[in-house]
């Protein structure tokens, strides 16, 4: 099974979709994927079967989309019917998004694709498209998937990058969260939830601030740290139950 990188056949970039939708796709296979062979699933809630993971290289806001189905004349039969679509902002733990239904390409050099759903802002770094069904071929092929994303709206860097570091603890947590920073008596805090929205918005009083997560939905959140000079830090806080 070929995995293609989100790099081949997906773009991403603040309004990138209305431009890059006008083009045809041409019937051939040149970095069509194709897999005949099921595997392992990165989502272990999943079967082994026929998967692509994209990996964004960051955290972005994800929303509109457009998807190209397998478009190689004579094979068609082999694009999906049913794509289950998960997301992740950790690629160890995933969210079911839902399930998009693509038609069949007409193997023409005329193909322009169709619109797939608004994701509205999900926050992920990591997309899953697991195939539940195709249109009858022995095989399963798609072409390419774009999306609108906005990446500057939450500035996510590795802990090795970080410009500070501050605690959260516990973690996880059920009850009750702490955050904790030397200094960082006016600090804004916010907190993103597994979908993206802000939760939890607050300025520390003290260096260290408790919040109720008693109410939060099970999963793993992004909490962001703003000092008083501009720098900026986060960290990941798993809610559960």
């Amino acid at each position: 099974m070929k995995n293609l990188l989100f790099a081949i056949l997906a773009f991403v970039s603040a309004g990138l979709l209305s431009a890059q939708c006008e083009g045809a796709h041409e019937a051939m296979d040149d970095q069509s994927w194709l897999s005949c062979t099921g595997t392992e699933n990165p989502n272990t809630s999943r079967t082994e079967g026929h998967w692509i993971l994209y990996d964004f290289g960051s955290y972005y806001f994800l929303n509109e989309s457009h998807f190209w189905n397998y478009n190689q004349a004579g094979e068609t039969a082999n694009g999906m019917a049913t794509v289950a679509l998960d997301y992740s902002v950790d690629g160890d733990t995933w969210y079911w998004w839902g399930d998009l239904n693509l038609d069949e390409a007409p193997g023409s050099d005329e193909y322009y694709g169709e619109v797939g759903p608004d994701f509205e802002g999900l926050l992920a770094r990591y997309l899953l498209l697991t195939v539940v069904s195709n249109h009858g071929g022995p095989c399963y092929g798609f072409s390419e998937m774009k999306i609108d994303v906005d990446p500057g709206a939450l500035d996510v860097e590795e802990p090795s990058l970080q410009a500070f570091q501050f605690g959260v603890y516990p973690n996880p947590a059920s009850d009750f969260a702490r955050f904790q920073l030397k200094g960082g008596v006016g600090s804004m805090v916010d907190v993103y939830s597994p979908t993206g929205k802000l939760v939890l918005s607050l300025v520390m009083a003290s260096e260290t601030t408790r919040i109720d997560v008693s109410d939060f939905v099970p999963g793993l959140y992004l909490v962001e740290v703003e000092t008083t000079d501009g720098s900026r830090a986060t960290q990941r806080l798993t809610v559960v139950k």
